[in-house]
């Protein structure tokens, strides 16, 4: 007769991973190591405190140059996004103010959710590879390194759909939509990027001022939404993946509702230097030639010189 095993039912989670961005770089020493590794638990305690999540409530496992944690279904993931990734940001310029450089922290930071099971040795779950997956995206990684942010916070698609996209006090205008690498035979996968606590030139980065030309403003977002790449969310994604400069792309916020996205497209790009050439050019890519793209091109030629970032 053959032995019977049976294992504990998986339970849905919400899966926290987070990692050290540049851990094991050459100029860190063992002291450096120690204190960063030191600094990152605090400043997860403490952000969780702060935000009133029980640290003792949830399974922590110290990855070495991150952690990862579960949360049980009783913590709400809006505060999550809502309220957890100021905290953190606010926790890591509090640490990195009274460090050396070679023991400051910045943090990557992803949120998924999913079916978890406990095994001997261990988590096992498809959703827990896939939160580790989307915390490794490479262009999370340059975007973060680029804008020198404290934090990068990264959701799934499915959290940032059912979650981020639903609460405005998660401020879902400031993510942007990124790739995560596959592996070969496998569906491409998405997940969405929110910088914390970026810096342009030592200075924190600042909302720019709204066009002071309204009217050709306008006359602009038109001749957009009459274009039919830009007018789908579908082809404003891969306008977005497909533009020539990722220091304009990476910054578009992101809106559910087609006209403001479009909007926010418009005004991030005329803040570059030629920043609506490149977009005319992104667009030609996907539509060389169509009437609708010949007009925008009019419009964008008789634009008013107001392109300063």
């Amino acid at each position: 007769m053959g032995v019977v095993v049976s294992y504990a039912a998986a339970l849905h989670r919400t899966i926290m991973a987070v990692d050290i961005a540049g851990y094991n770089n050459p100029s860190r020493t063992m002291a450096h190591l120690r204190e960063v590794h030191e600094g990152l638990w605090r400043v997860l305690r403490t952000s969780f405190a702060e935000t009133g999540i029980p640290w003792d409530v949830c399974f922590v496992e110290n990855t070495g140059d991150g952690a990862m944690i579960l949360l049980p279904p009783e913590i709400a993931k809006a505060d999550l996004v809502a309220q957890l990734p100021e905290r953190m940001r606010d926790e890591l310029r509090r640490y990195n103010h009274v460090h050396a450089a070679e023991a400051q922290v910045q943090l990557r930071m992803a949120l998924h959710a999913g079916e978890v099971a406990q095994g001997s040795h261990g988590s096992i779950s498809q959703a827990v590879s896939f939160t580790f997956r989307i915390l490794e995206a490479p262009e999370a990684k340059v975007a973060q390194k680029d804008a020198k942010a404290d934090l990068a916070l990264i959701t799934s698609d499915l959290l940032h759909n059912d979650v981020v996209i639903h609460d405005p006090a998660a401020d879902p205008r400031s993510y942007r939509r990124i790739p995560v690498k596959v592996k070969v035979g496998e569906a491409p996968a998405w997940a969405w990027l929110r910088l914390l606590g970026a810096v342009t030139n030592g200075f924190p980065v600042r909302v720019t001022t709204v066009p002071a030309n309204r009217e050709a403003f306008s006359v602009l977002v038109e001749a957009l939404l009459a274009v039919p790449c830009v007018r789908s969310i579908d082809g404003r994604r891969l306008l977005l993946e497909m533009f020539p400069r990722r220091e304009i792309a990476n910054v578009v916020p992101y809106h559910a509702e087609d006209r403001l996205h479009v909007i926010a497209l418009a005004r991030t790009c005329q803040r570059f230097t030629d920043g609506l050439y490149d977009l005319l050019d992104a667009i030609k890519m996907i539509e060389p030639e169509s009437p609708q793209v010949t007009a925008l091109a009019e419009v964008i030629k008789d634009r008013p010189d107001d392109q300063v970032i």
